[in-house]
């Protein structure tokens, strides 16, 4: 469950990264063995478990869980170290209730239910330069008083399936073509993540090439997006997603850096409140990012432009979400993040001005994921803390606005919430949130979010009225 923190360089470089674990796990320590040498502790779990790096295990001394590490690391050759085989999965057992979603309007009523994921894999590395990874996915839904959509139900699933080639290798430099499905998470997420908190998170089929060396790393990609069915998911013919995405970092110990990239886009079946039509949409952004001194800043611009039917696009956004970390007990952390994202001014004549936010990742605001970031203005105060060494929570009060009062509200999958009603009035809501997560251990983690709409007069002349949203989620991790 994606609980808001602050914001965390994504680094496309493959390490074998360890982290300071919050819990010392049962069947894991950390200790020296009999050589005299201390284990590393294990690599930390990643939401793209292809980024996970267990190299690191061909050292016997790391090989501290006993119960996962034999799996982990697999020897597929005597001779060579760098031939293994990974195995892994999840399994999230997740509730969710919605009081009333789409904030009561068409009189869908309250909605509650369970939600599992199952997920197994397999990475088969081949030497330095040649790799195979494949990912299977189940997701479920059950209890639900309203028909689930695909991203919920998919009973068996391809979620991944790639080979990696490395034709250019040296000490610093690192080239890698990639085909097959996979997925991607650039930046802060907030064009392209991993939809993690649905069962089925995004997956593209094409192409990627990445490259890393210190200082920089960059991707490019040719893909188009899987449609999601509830069966057995191909990509969709009607989208073409492309781009390239750099980073440089400032210092080696990559505590900060800035972001450049386009990505560009083409929808056959693109919708906005004024229509919809064949869209050709190309962003241009850039993020700045870092932290010093107890202060952390995550900047972010885009513009965008493009055609969409018979009209010109021009729209962006921009974000900050900053703040201050104490050295106190409890470690509080207060924050500020606000953001602008441009809505069309005028429905019947150009240009389009919505902001398309294409995958963006899942709770963008809240854990409630009601609200997608096109048309909106909002401001979000937060404090965070951690109670214990596992046990941390957060919240914060989210005040929205309409950029555009010609313009709608739109839900995450991109279709209209709160119809473009002319009242003349900005104001949308205010959301309160709250959110605890407990690291139990290493494999095994707890999260649960409650949020509250507080509705203005535009959704109440909509049909609407306020919302209640909780969730639990459980889950362990191999």
């Amino acid at each position: 469950m994606p609980l808001p923190m602050s914001p965390a360089p994504n680094s496309r470089t493959s390490r074998c990264v360890c982290c300071v674990l919050f819990v010392l796990p049962p069947f894991v320590g950390i200790a020296e063995d009999m050589t005299g040498e201390t284990p590393l502790p294990p690599p930390a779990f990643k939401v793209l478990r292809f980024d996970e790096d267990y190299s690191c295990l061909t050292n016997p001394a790391n090989r501290t869980d006993w119960l996962f590490d034999p799996i982990k690391y697999i020897p597929l050759r005597k001779d060579a170290s760098d031939w293994y085989l990974t195995l892994g999965g999840e399994v999230r057992e997740r509730f969710e209730g919605v009081y009333d979603p789409n904030f009561g309007i068409g009189g869908a009523g309250a909605n509650s239910y369970w939600l599992q994921r199952l997920t197994f894999l397999a990475d088969a590395h081949l030497g330095e330069r040649v790799r195979v990874f494949a990912e299977g996915i189940s997701g479920v839904v059950s209890g639900e008083s309203q028909p689930a959509p695909p991203v919920q139900d998919d009973e068996i699933d391809l979620q991944f399936a790639f080979a990696d080639v490395v034709p250019y290798l040296t000490t610093d430099e690192r080239f890698t073509l990639r085909a097959g499905r996979f997925g991607m998470s650039l930046g802060s997420g907030r064009l392209v993540a991993t939809r993690a908190a649905p069962n089925i998170p995004f997956r593209f089929d094409g192409f990627e090439a990445l490259y890393s060396r210190p200082g920089w790393d960059g991707t490019g990609f040719l893909v188009r997006p899987v449609k999601d069915t509830g069966g057995i998911d191909n990509a969709n013919p009607d989208t073409t997603f492309w781009g390239i995405y750099l980073t440089h970092w400032f210092g080696s110990e990559r505590k900060g850096g800035i972001d450049i990239y386009y990505l560009g886009i083409a929808n056959e079946e693109a919708r906005f409140a004024s229509g919809s039509g064949d869209e050709h949409r190309h962003s241009f952004g850039a993020r700045l990012f870092g932290e010093k001194n107890q202060w952390d800043w995550n900047g972010e611009g885009v513009v965008q432009a493009g055609t969409f039917g018979g009209e010109t696009i021009f729209a962006w956004t921009a974000s900050l979400d900053g703040g201050y970390t104490f050295t106190a007990p409890l470690e509080p952390r207060l924050g500020l993040k606000v953001d602008v994202a441009s809505g069309d001014e005028n429905p019947n004549k150009g240009p389009q001005g919505t902001f398309n936010p294409l995958f963006f990742k899942s709770g963008y605001f809240n854990d409630a994921s009601l609200v997608r970031p096109a048309n909106i203005i909002d401001v979000h105060p937060n404090v965070s803390a951690n109670l214990t060494r596992s046990v941390s929570i957060n919240g914060g009060a989210d005040v929205f606005w309409r950029y555009s009062t010609r313009d709608a509200i739109y839900a995450p999958p991109g279709f209209i919430e709160v119809p473009a009603l002319q009242t003349g009035t900005a104001y949308f809501a205010t959301a309160l949130d709250v959110n605890l997560e407990w690291r139990i251990q290493r494999h095994i983690s707890f999260g649960a979010s409650y949020v509250h709409f507080f509705t203005g007069d535009y959704v109440h002349k909509a049909g609407g009225h306020d919302v209640d949203y909780v969730s639990s989620t459980l889950s362990f991790l191999f």
